[in-house]
C-alpha cells in the first residue's frame, strides 16, 4: 500500500519523488534503500528518486533540479524560455532560481540566487515550478545578449502569451542599479515597436539587424496594402516611399504548389501596383549578409 501511494505521487512528478514525499507515503529509509538496490528506483540527487520505469527527459530532469531545491526552488532563465516556448530557445542548459538564503548545488544545474520571488513571478508549466513569462524576460538578460531577449519578446507578444504592459510594470519594480542584466531589458524596452509591428520570427529579426548594421533606414515591419481590386496583402517589409517590399522565406514557408501559386499572384499583383519586390532565403540573411543588404540598397536607390 505505501508502495503503491508512493508511486502514485511519482505519477504527478514525471516519475519523480523526494524524500518527504517517500516518508508522507509511509516508506522508510532502509525500505528506500531496498528499492534502490532491486532497481525499482534510482537516486536522482540526495533528496530525489525516480522509479527506474520511469521515461528519462530533459523535463524531467528539470524538474528534478526543481524538487531538489526545495519548494521556492523554480526552473529559470534559459530553461523557463524553452518551457515557455520562446523562440530562440531549446533544451539543454538547466537554470533554476532560489531565494538568496537558500544553499543549492547540484552537478550539471546554473543555480542563481534572488532576494526577490513573489508569487505572481511563480507559475507552473505543466508539472514544472517556473518563474512566469513576464520574469523570464527580465531575467535572461543576465545569461544571453539583448538580442536574444529581444527575439525571446518578439515571440511572446506575437503569439499573446505577454502583454508589454505587464513586462514594463514588472521591469519598474525589479529595475535596480547593479542588477545583473536588467540592462538587456532597459534596451529592449527602449526600441520596441507598436506590437502589430513586432517581427514574428528570428529570421525577420535578423533581417532588421542586417539592415540596421549596413546603415540603411529600417522599412516598415509588416505592411499593409491595398490592391486596386480591393485585394490586402501583408509585406514582411516595406519602404513605402520608394514602393519596396522585402520578403524572407523560413525553412519552412512557400512548400506546396498551391503556396507557390499564390505567391506568384500577390507578387504579380504588387508589380503590377508598381512595387519592386525583393525575396531572400533563411541562408542569406543569416549568412550572406552583406550581399542581402548590397540589394536592398541598390532597390533603394
Amino acid at each position: 500500500m505505501a508502495l503503491e501511494k508512493l508511486s502514485g505521487i511519482a505519477a504527478k512528478q514525471l516519475g519523480l519523488f523526494t524524500r518527504d514525499d517517500a516518508r508522507d507515503a509511509h516508506v522508510s529509509s532502509d525500505q528506500l534503500r531496498r528499492l534502490v538496490r532491486r532497481g525499482v528506483v534510482e537516486r536522482a540527487s540526495p533528496q530525489v528518486f525516480r522509479f527506474a520505469a520511469a521515461a528519462r527527459s530533459w523535463h524531467q530532469d528539470v524538474l528534478a533540479a526543481c524538487l531538489d531545491g526545495g519548494p521556492d526552488c523554480v526552473a529559470s532563465h534559459r530553461t523557463a524560455a524553452v518551457l515557455h516556448a520562446f523562440d530562440g530557445f531549446s533544451p539543454g542548459v538547466i537554470e533554476v532560481l532560489v531565494p538568496m538564503s537558500k544553499r543549492h548545488r547540484r552537478k550539471n544545474v546554473i543555480v542563481h540566487h534572488t532576494r526577490l520571488l513573489p508569487e505572481g513571478d511563480r507559475v507552473r508549466v505543466g508539472r514544472i515550478p517556473t518563474t512566469s513569462k513576464a520574469r523570464t524576460l527580465i531575467d535572461l538578460g543576465a545569461v544571453v545578449p539583448a538580442d536574444l531577449v529581444e527575439a525571446a519578446f518578439d515571440s511572446a507578444e506575437r503569439d499573446r502569451s505577454v502583454r508589454r504592459a505587464t513586462v514594463e510594470r514588472r521591469y519598474e519594480s525589479l529595475r535596480a542599479p547593479g542588477r545583473n542584466g536588467i540592462g538587456a531589458m532597459t534596451q529592449v524596452l527602449q526600441g520596441r515597436v507598436a506590437v502589430e509591428r513586432v517581427p514574428r520570427s528570428v529570421l525577420e529579426r535578423e533581417m532588421l539587424r542586417v539592415l540596421s548594421s549596413a546603415g540603411l533606414r529600417l522599412p516598415v515591419s509588416r505592411y499593409r496594402t491595398r490592391m486596386p481590386d480591393g485585394r490586402r496583402y501583408e509585406i514582411d517589409f516595406a519602404y513605402v516611399d520608394e514602393r519596396v517590399a522585402i520578403e524572407v522565406d523560413g525553412h519552412g514557408s512557400h512548400a506546396t504548389r498551391r503556396e507557390r501559386a499564390a505567391d506568384n499572384v500577390r507578387a504579380n499583383a504588387l508589380g503590377d501596383a508598381g512595387w519592386t519586390m525583393r525575396r531572400f532565403t533563411y541562408e542569406q540573411v543569416m549568412y550572406d549578409s552583406a550581399a542581402v543588404a548590397e540589394t536592398v540598397r541598390a532597390c533603394l536607390r
